[in-house]
């Protein structure tokens, strides 16, 4: 039984590999309702701060639907020693692997000292305690550190100068009798700890530059954000009227150069010296989303090859829209959004 079981596991998986792969869903396209980001403000806190929790949830149907939040603390799964904070929300999914310990919610109910309830609403606040680290219980679970063991001085300053711990938050969107769910961590640190180690600051000034390809335009390094909040400068940005048969691309303007450094903390070489500082260049992400088939990439990078292209089809619909969220690799998010209307050529 057992190798009749695993021959025909391995002719699924054969098949999924060479008939399958081409037919599963491009992460860009958005044709139900998705979480795409969850952004904090501010990206980084620190004990005593009001962090203001927004989600990006988009619904081609433009249902009714409920935002329910909750946050908790849970040891790392092999993010806790790099710096800054990490979100592993993206559509819904919440990253972890097979040691998984459940949503805030699940925590919450459950008992958990370190996990509540925040509220409802398409935005919400949390209040990071105060006294969070009067003790050093919060690195201990944070880290998944035994209770026994005694932290330094030293080294509570390293961690909460350059990691900090990061406060999960869970995001459920119940719509149309379905939950979904979203997971965003915030980092809290005292980032005085260490002076040459600022603050970390969501993605500022990111918008995009939009032409025809066949136009071969040389797009400018920096352009002015519109200020609605939507996408694109330019001159087809002006009325956002696109053709069908026609390739645009799309060139991510502000970039800083060089990206500001921040300090990470390492495990170090030897036992004399168990973690390392090092300081590491940020980066920007950018993940691209649409409500109809174009896009050529899912996700750019913006120290590689930043621009992205959207060709439209010549039976694509009459009306789209299109996002681009920003990430810069460390709990830092932003995006934008745009309507776009689609004519012959």
């Amino acid at each position: 039984m057992r190798i009749r079981a695993t021959a025909l596991a391995l002719t699924l998986i054969a098949g999924l590999l060479t008939g399958c792969v081409e037919d599963l869903p491009r992460p860009s396209l958005v044709d139900d309702v998705r979480i795409l980001a969850v952004a904090s403000d501010p990206a980084e806190a620190e004990p005593g701060d009001t962090v203001t929790l927004t989600a990006l949830v988009v619904d081609p149907e433009n249902r009714a639907r409920t935002l329910r939040w909750a946050t908790c603390l849970v040891p790392e799964q092999g993010f806790g020693f790099f710096g800054g904070s990490s979100e592993t929300s993206s559509s819904g999914g919440n990253g972890y692997g097979l040691d998984d310990p459940g949503s805030c919610f699940d925590l919450a109910e459950a008992g958990d000292p370190w996990a509540y309830e925040l509220g409802e609403g398409e935005s919400i606040t949390l209040d990071v305690p105060a006294d969070l680290f009067d003790t050093d219980a919060a690195l201990k679970v944070a880290y998944g550190l035994p209770d026994e063991i005694e932290l330094a001085s030293e080294l509570q300053t390293l961690f909460l100068g350059i990691s900090g711990v990061n406060l999960t938050v869970s995001l459920r969107v119940e719509v149309d009798g379905r939950t979904i769910e979203a997971t965003k961590r915030v980092n809290v640190g005292v980032p005085s700890l260490l002076p040459d180690n600022p603050r970390n600051a969501n993605p500022g000034d990111a918008t995009y530059h939009v032409a025809r390809e066949i136009d071969e335009v040389e797009p400018p390094m920096t352009g002015e954000a519109p200020a609605d909040g939507s996408c694109f400068t330019g001159h087809v940005a002006d009325d956002l009227v696109l053709k069908r048969g026609v390739r645009y691309v799309m060139t991510p303007q502000n970039i800083p150069a060089p990206q500001p450094t921040y300090a990470a903390l390492l495990p170090g070489t030897s036992t004399d010296e168990p973690f390392q500082v090092v300081y590491q260049e940020e980066n920007w992400y950018f993940a691209w989303f649409a409500t109809q088939k174009g896009l050529e990439k899912d996700a750019s990078k913006g120290s590689a090859v930043p621009e992205n292209t959207f060709f439209v089809a010549e039976d694509a619909p009459d009306s789209g829209q299109l996002w681009v969220v920003v990430r810069d690799g460390r709990g830092g998010t932003t995006w934008c959004a745009s309507q776009f209307s689609v004519e012959d050529q």
